[in-house]
């Protein structure tokens, strides 16, 4: 395994959605609290396409959810 998870992009979209935010305004909020998630890897994540686990982890802090809630059923 190369330390990358497969999140579930619709859960994604709905927590973005949620606080109103673009995947740019995300993007610019996650650095503002010095997580390390840029709009190329949003858009990787909620295209379905796998991102590094600290990535899930950095967007679990950001909406303060456990990690979990983030994976999809097939990351592994």
């Amino acid at each position: 395994m190369d330390g990358r998870v497969k999140l579930n992009c619709h859960r994604l979209k709905e927590l973005r959605k949620s606080l109103g935010l673009s995947q740019e305004k995300l993007a610019c909020a996650c650095q503002d609290q010095a997580l390390c998630v840029s709009i190329a890897t949003l858009k990787r994540a909620e295209c379905g396409n796998r991102v590094y686990y600290r990535t899930a982890g950095d967007l679990a802090r950001f909406y303060q959810i456990p990690v979990a809630e983030l994976l999809s059923e097939q990351s592994g």
